[in-house]
């Protein structure tokens, strides 16, 4: 069976250097190409396309995000695995966005580096116990806020936030509701604070994300 071309990409030589000699006695995976940065990637591209390209996030000019993104639109059958000391959430979720395959913290055993190409390779998705821990309670925060949000606020506020998500304005709200305008902009100001919303564009997407109106 033939083995896996890879990519090793990082602006360090030293990272590329010791990757290169974690994969060099592999019977599966083999480096077919190192470069520093991601336009020395897209050129080599031109020559030789791997199966597998291991990719930094924080390199100079062009970051690891952006020439995902760039590998993805041009060779999208090529396997991108992010390798990076980066493991926050908001650059996993950068990844994902711009097509990464799997995500990697940089101290991992060469072991579990081959388990990720091949795996990858495979056309599966690898993250890293830490990199899934990190999603997961990313996602777990934002669900207990959304759900913990609505119940905020008042069902005379619900009402507001309906009715103006719908394309009302203050004073066909007070008809409607039998108020008067000056108490429908207080209510509108006390939702803006509960909700942390800052205008009226944001607290319409909120009533669509939260299901107060329907599309």
């Amino acid at each position: 069976m033939s083995k896996i071309k890879v990519f090793v990409v990082d602006d360090h030589q030293l990272v590329t250097d010791c990757i290169s000699l974690f994969l060099k006695d592999s019977d599966k995976v083999k480096v077919s190409g190192i470069a520093h940065s991601g336009a020395e990637t897209l050129e080599l591209l031109k020559n030789e396309v791997p199966h597998v390209i291991l990719l930094d996030i924080s390199m100079p000019e062009m970051t690891g995000i952006e020439t995902t993104e760039k590998i993805k639109k041009i060779f999208p059958g090529i396997k991108v695995l992010i390798l990076s000391m980066h493991s926050d959430y908001n650059n996993i979720s950068d990844a994902i966005d711009a097509g990464a395959d799997g995500y990697i913290p940089k101290d991992v055993t060469a072991e579990e580096l081959v388990d990720a190409i091949i795996t990858i390779n495979d056309g599966k998705n690898y993250f890293h116990t830490s990199i899934s821990d990190e999603i997961i309670k990313n996602y777990a925060t934002k669900r207990k806020k959304s759900s913990t949000l609505l119940p905020q606020l008042t069902k005379r506020e619900l009402e507001v936030l309906k009715l103006f998500a719908e394309g009302y304005n203050n004073n066909e709200i007070a008809e409607k509701l039998f108020l008067s305008v000056r108490t429908i902009e207080s209510h509108k100001n006390h939702i803006l604070q509960k909700t942390n919303m800052k205008n009226s564009v944001e607290l319409i997407k909120f009533a669509i994300k939260n299901k107060i109106i329907e599309l």
